[in-house]
């Protein structure tokens, strides 16, 4: 009922924050009382909030009165189960178990394989809430839902492929899950577990298949080649020498591909068929072959043994006179040594030292001067009690 005449109140409805009715007008005349009613279908809801709103906000009149508000619940003679809630997988399907009426509307509609049906099967990508609705007489409506859980793929990855020589391991490893599965189980140190170590005898796609924390099933892959077989040997001719201190050994290696030689010290090259070995001590090496993958396929030694009785004579190429007891003094190494003449000259062609005596050392000095660090010249004539004689010349180091 208005309360003032000019400008009668318009009064609207709202149930759960929106109009869902349209404004109903007070009388233009007061004292005249009009009844408004209408039926909101709860559907769901247990409690909802209502609320009475003037529309009208002129500053004049809008006066109003109200008298007998009342809200009645009325139970429709319908009834409908949406059935319990369900989980799925992603990429799965559910029957819905819709029960209690004759007629039945889901939605949404878009992942349903029939939405008027009582138990449609549910293929949804993203966890979703069914609804299905029962409508009677007079606008009166049932409804129930479910909620169908969809739990997402984990982060499954058996690795990427790889290829390796043979009988070489490769760690598999794969996370995300809570148990695994590893198909071939050949070559596998365990079949079951998250990070088997691989060891094919041929090249082999081992398929992996996990299931996480919901029981959800996912699958990966991975191929591990093996690069094709070369079984080439090798064999180093001779296989043991003996040198002389000074001396030099020269080895050939017979078999196809890349050699490797260990130790390197004191070889011409550590990676060719043909080395020429000079140590200092009775050494033994070890060359591998292997083919263009790197793979080694076989390998062979050699030894160099040093016959420190033989007669033999070795100048050193360097000297370094700083005494710290090492190396300090130019001088020949010798053995059996019958006659010696040693001279040395300085790079302007000055004699700075000689000697007959094949023990006779310089310690880098001339009349007690310490002579530049450079190259100085050598000539060396000698006769060994092995009836050799030596003729040659050639050059020192002086490091300081």
């Amino acid at each position: 009922s208005s309360l003032f005449a000019q400008n009668p109140a318009s009064i609207q409805l709202y149930i759960a924050g929106s109009p869902y009715f349209g404004a109903i007008t007070a009388p233009s005349t007061t004292n005249t009382w009009i009844e408004y009613n209408n039926t909101w279908q709860s559907g769901l809801n247990q409690s909802v909030e209502v609320c009475l709103y003037d529309a009208n906000t002129n500053v004049d009149g809008n006066d109003f009165g109200l008298d007998d508000i009342s809200i009645i619940k009325c139970e429709c003679d319908l009834g409908v189960s949406a059935g319990p809630d369900k989980s799925i997988c992603l990429g799965d399907s559910v029957q819905l178990e819709g029960s209690g009426a004759v007629a039945y509307f889901w939605s949404p509609t878009n992942t349903l394989s029939c939405f008027t049906c009582s138990n449609p099967v549910a293929s949804p990508d993203v966890t979703t809430s069914y609804t299905v609705t029962v409508s009677g007489p007079g606008g009166c409506t049932a409804l129930d839902s479910a909620l169908v859980t969809v739990f997402q793929h984990f982060d499954l990855n058996a690795g990427p492929d790889t290829t390796i020589c043979e009988n070489t391991p490769v760690q598999l490893h794969a996370e995300g899950a809570v148990s695994y599965t590893w198909v071939p189980s050949a070559g596998l140190t365990d079949p079951d577990i998250s990070n088997p170590v691989a060891t094919p005898s041929q090249s082999t796609t081992y398929y992996l298949s996990a299931t996480d924390e919901h029981g959800c099933l996912q699958s990966d892959s991975t191929t591990i080649k093996i690069f094709p077989g070369f079984h080439d040997s090798v064999l180093i001719t001779p296989h043991d020498t003996t040198i002389c201190p000074g001396g030099f050994a020269e080895f050939h290696v017979t078999g196809a591909g890349n050699y490797k030689w260990q130790p390197q010290d004191h070889l011409s090259c550590d990676t060719c068929g043909t080395v020429i070995a000079t140590p200092s001590a009775s050494t033994t090496y070890t060359v591998t072959i292997a083919d263009s993958n790197g793979c080694s396929t076989s390998s062979d030694t050699a030894r160099v043994n040093i016959d420190l009785g033989c007669s033999h004579l070795v100048i050193p190429s360097a000297f370094s006179p700083n005494n710290d007891g090492r190396n300090d003094f130019f001088h020949v190494l010798s053995q059996g040594v019958i006659s010696l003449s040693l001279t040395l000259y300085n790079r302007w062609g000055e004699l700075i030292f000689s000697t007959s005596d094949p023990d006779s050392t310089w310690d880098g000095r001339v009349n007690g001067k310490e002579q530049p660090a450079g190259v100085y010249i050598w000539v060396l004539k000698a006769s060994l009690d092995d009836g050799t004689v030596i003729n040659r010349n050639g050059n020192v180091t002086l490091v300081r």
